[in-house]
């Protein structure tokens, strides 16, 4: 018996969905066909690839190095299938990315890349950074887009945009009108923010603490959409992204303050995998992606 694609498939698209169910109907088998293709590689390879956690398939130690080399040759195929069409790009791309880039920033770029490139088809995820980080390390994901630092030895980063993070306020409310807001000023006002877990509130959090003791936190989300009305509507701040707020901060819904003490700028990332084969749809949106971040002048507009 020879190992086939069909096999390598569904192993590769098992390990990433976590089930069999979710991999057969991905690649258009019946869920039978496809535990039977897994179990014949896993008897031909003589090594158990998976391990159940209820519902969910595993990947054991003796998995994970296989799927590397099968993604590896998948990749490979699907660049030879290539060569009948050499102009055209085509294939999948798995892209992750922070809430600002991902809701603001990518849209437009994956747009202007698909009408470049029809025959791509783009599926995006929108995550916090240490996941992103996390799908593109275990391949689950092909690129990323992160506005945290990146210190794993098996991603690649290039810095690709900066962003800055905004104070903002309704016109009406009584900070609105100062040319500059003292940090101290700030300490007992009532704030809108994200959820812990986002580089925002994380940076926000760690430089006003080093001037306050404390802050009048009254309200929590996760979306960004619901704070930035919150914040129009009502008598609170927030702190956010300058790429989720351009738009308003342009129509005069919301206004900056201008605090001195706070400089909030920081890198969104473009991540992939170090030493790793990408596909061919994955090479030409990186190229692209990275060609779009040299065009607007990594300013974030």
């Amino acid at each position: 018996m020879r190992i086939t694609l069909r096999q390598i498939a569904v192993f590769e698209a098992v390990a990433r969905t976590g089930s069999v169910a979710g991999a057969a109907d991905e690649i258009g088998l019946s869920p039978s066909a496809a535990s039977m293709s897994l179990k014949d590689l896993e008897t031909h390879l003589g090594v158990q690839l998976f391990a159940r956690s209820g519902r969910r398939m595993l990947l054991t130690d003796r998995g994970r190095p296989i799927l590397e080399m099968a993604r590896g040759i998948l990749v490979q195929v699907a660049d030879l299938e290539s060569l009948s069409l050499p102009e055209e790009v085509r294939g999948r791309l798995r892209i992750g990315a922070a809430v600002p880039v991902g809701d603001y920033v990518l849209p437009g770029l994956c747009a202007a890349f698909m009408r470049l490139h029809s025959g791509v088809r783009v599926e995006m995820r929108i995550m916090p950074s240490h996941e992103v980080m996390e799908g593109v390390r275990n391949m689950a994901l092909d690129v990323g887009f992160v506005g945290a630092p990146v210190n794993s030895s098996y991603l690649e980063a290039e810095p690709w945009l900066r962003d800055r993070l905004v104070v903002c306020a309704a016109p009406d409310h009584p900070l609105a009108g100062r040319k500059a807001v003292p940090l101290a000023d700030l300490g007992d006002q009532p704030w809108a923010l994200e959820k812990t877990l986002s580089s925002e509130r994380i940076s926000f959090t760690v430089e006003t603490l080093k001037s306050m003791n404390s802050l009048n936190i009254m309200f929590e989300g996760e979306s960004v959409e619901a704070i930035k009305r919150i914040v129009r509507d009502g008598a609170v701040l927030a702190c956010l992204s300058s790429l989720t707020v351009a738009d308003e901060l342009a129509r005069g819904e919301l206004v900056e303050l201008a605090v001195p003490e706070l400089h909030f700028t920081r890198i969104v990332s473009l991540v992939s995998r170090r030493d790793t084969q990408q596909p061919q749809a994955c090479r030409a949106f990186h190229e692209f992606a990275r060609q779009w971040g040299r065009q607007i002048g990594g300013s974030g507009k």
